[in-house]
């Protein structure tokens, strides 16, 4: 299926002043293209319930590896072929066991997937053979290594380093994140300190009855370079990767506020009062990590305002109001990451799911009767 849109281009518009969103929100500045692909499964029936939340791209975007949470399994599909190949099988105990709480993986290299389960991290081959075991609890001198209090709770790879790790260790009892780059070999970690955590402390809740909420950060190698977020906020930092020396990138919008307010109680008695925080949490402004376009040398990144019908009912047994949709809006970047220009992107719906870029186009997931299909966006830029 194909749908052109031809709206009037206004450019590559370097945005200037500050919005909340209002009146400006719903333009749309970009001249693109839709296009919608399905992926054929053959005889399989491909996971596709949690949006691809834990999907993985090859090097060359040839491949996604996404997790099958039913069959514990990681299914390969062919992108230039648009056809499932093959199913990658693990197991949770025994020889090759990796662990009962699967939380995410990392393609290492062109033979090995790095699978991440609770407090269990393996290297294991194509095959759902185990190579290898990683405590990364372990690693580090007295003065590096993860306190009791600490995880890692994001891990991503570069591909000239492969035995290093750059991470977000946070600290569920003190509420800090600091970035770590963790030599396996050499056993050791160094720590940075990034000012973008500091900030994210006011967009933190304690809950009273149990729990802490705090704003998604991310760690992502994209392009060549490694960039750290908050979703709350438009502001991103590039790290040098040997020194942890951070580049400050912040932004103004026309369309959007620049981040959420943060104006919530640092504290709240139980998930009943936190749940009507949380709405206004999700009514604000939230940004994506970029994803870099190779091709035309660009980064793209999503934010989103969730939007509520006042008049629908909480599902039953829960005290949060379900969304009942969203305004989302594509940003550009060139690729040292100087904004270029801001769109709505009317036809898209709902928080943006798992996408990336791909010969030139934006590449988002759409489940499409319960299969895997793509909504491919060409831009004229």
């Amino acid at each position: 299926m194909k749908q052109s849109i031809f709206i009037l281009l206004c450019g590559m518009m370097l945005a200037c002043g500050g919005s909340d969103g209002g009146k400006n929100g719903d333009q749309v500045r970009l001249n693109y293209s839709i296009d919608t692909v399905m992926v054929h499964p053959g005889q399989e029936i491909l996971y596709v319930n949690s949006s691809l939340y834990q999907a993985q791209l090859s090097k060359d975007k040839k491949h996604l590896y996404n997790f099958n949470h039913t069959e514990f399994a990681i299914e390969k599909i062919n992108l230039d072929d648009l056809a499932f190949e093959e199913k990658i099988m693990l197991s949770k105990e025994g020889p090759d066991g990796v662990g009962q709480y699967f939380y995410g993986f990392l393609l290492k290299d062109e033979n090995s997937l790095l699978v991440r389960c609770y407090n269990q991290d393996n290297i294991v081959d194509f095959n759902g053979k185990k190579k290898s075991q990683i405590d990364f609890k372990k690693l580090g001198d007295e003065t590096e290594k993860l306190s009791d209090t600490e995880s890692l709770i994001s891990a991503v790879l570069v591909p000239e380093q492969t035995d290093v790790y750059y991470g977000l260790i946070s600290s569920w009892e003190e509420g800090n994140t600091e970035v770590a780059k963790i030599h396996v070999e050499e056993d050791k970690i160094q720590r940075f300190d990034i000012p973008i955590f500091e900030k994210a402390k006011k967009f933190e809740i304690e809950i009273a009855d149990g729990g802490r909420f705090t704003m998604a950060k991310y760690i992502i190698n994209a392009g060549d370079k490694l960039i750290v977020g908050v979703e709350g906020t438009n502001e991103m930092y590039v790290l040098d990767k040997d020194t942890g020396a951070a580049r400050h990138h912040e932004y103004t919008s026309e369309l959007t506020a620049i981040e959420k307010t943060g104006n919530y109680p640092s504290q709240v008695g139980g998930i009943e009062e936190f749940s009507g925080i949380y709405r206004r949490i999700l009514e604000e402004v939230g940004f994506l990590p970029p994803v870099w376009d190779e091709v035309n040398e660009m980064y793209y990144r999503f934010s989103f305002i969730m939007e509520f019908d006042d008049n629908a009912e909480k599902p039953e047994g829960s005290p949060f109001q379900q969304p009942s949709g969203a305004k989302v809006f594509l940003t550009v970047y060139d690729k040292d990451l100087n904004m270029l220009a801001e769109s709505a992107i009317p036809q898209m719906k709902n928080r943006p799911p798992f996408h990336f870029a791909k010969e030139g186009k934006l590449w988002v997931f759409e489940n499409i009767e319960d299969e895997m299909g793509f909504v491919q966006f060409g831009f004229d830029l």
